[in-house]
């Protein structure tokens, strides 16, 4: 299962369209023209009122889809943030322009407060907190052997090793030494004119096709480091699928 929870997608896009769901409720329940109402809405001029009409929801829909550790806390902020708003409302002002808010944004509140009492749970919060529990974040992994140097940082000892599978986010390094799960080590392998050094973190000790070895998380020190791994694992996977076809197609008679 590659997609986020279907719960998640579904709260953040009545988040990021609430501004639309607000235009639509004000057409049903009163006499204006939609063209009436979008002018009066262009009327908004204090920043605030602005931010709270077009940005707050969306913002914190956004924030939901991202599940990670700062979008958690822009969509806790969000929703109290707006439960301030809507205590201390007054009436027919903006963003509403009536004697309450309205039902649609009631309702989401309602909502979200469930949610903030949902997610305050230590094992719900999780996803956001936890990259290995996000399953929808898994990337592919490429059974393929790549030489390998690696040493353990703070060691002086170089082992020659190999990769036996990769992804865009670690590898499994085949290793029979003493190892521990959170030791770090400094890692650097060739593959066609992609020359990789990264660190990475040991994540689990495990056997992979029988051999024993580290699944290791890489560490990477900036976004180029990120982008040309992404690269090089791009080629591994375009090689890799391009034997496999190779390997699948009938032999000529």
């Amino acid at each position: 299962m590659k997609h986020k929870p279907l719960v998640f997608i579904l709260i953040a896009v009545f988040h990021i369209i609430e501004p639309l769901i607000k235009i639509a409720y004000f057409k049903v329940t009163t006499p204006f023209s939609l063209s009436t109402i979008i002018s009066n809405i262009g009327q908004i001029s204090n920043a605030r009122e602005i931010f709270e009409f077009w940005f707050l929801f969306p913002m914190a829909g956004i924030a939901l889809l991202g599940v990670k550790r700062w979008s958690y806390s822009i969509f806790f902020g969000a929703q109290i943030y707006s439960i301030y708003s809507h205590l201390t409302y007054e009436q027919y002002t903006w963003p509403y322009v009536s004697e309450v808010p309205f039902v649609s944004s009631l309702a989401l509140l309602f909502i979200n407060t469930m949610i903030i009492i949902y997610f305050a749970l230590p094992e719900v919060r999780k996803p956001f907190f936890d990259r290995s529990v996000r399953w929808w974040e898994t990337r592919t992994r490429y059974s393929m052997q790549l030489p390998l140097v690696f040493k353990f940082i703070g060691k002086e000892e170089i082992i020659n090793s190999h990769v036996l599978n990769i992804s865009q986010t670690g590898a499994f390094i085949k290793y029979k030494g003493v190892a521990e799960v959170g030791d770090k080590v400094k890692m650097e392998l060739t593959y066609k004119e992609f020359n990789l050094k990264v660190h990475a973190q040991v994540k689990a000790l495990h056997a992979c096709g029988g051999e024993r070895g580290l699944g290791v998380h890489f560490q990477f020190g900036n976004i180029w480091e990120n982008l040309f791994v992404r690269r090089m694992v791009s080629q591994i996977g375009h090689d890799h699928k391009a034997a496999q076809k190779a390997l699948e197609m009938p032999n000529a008679a």
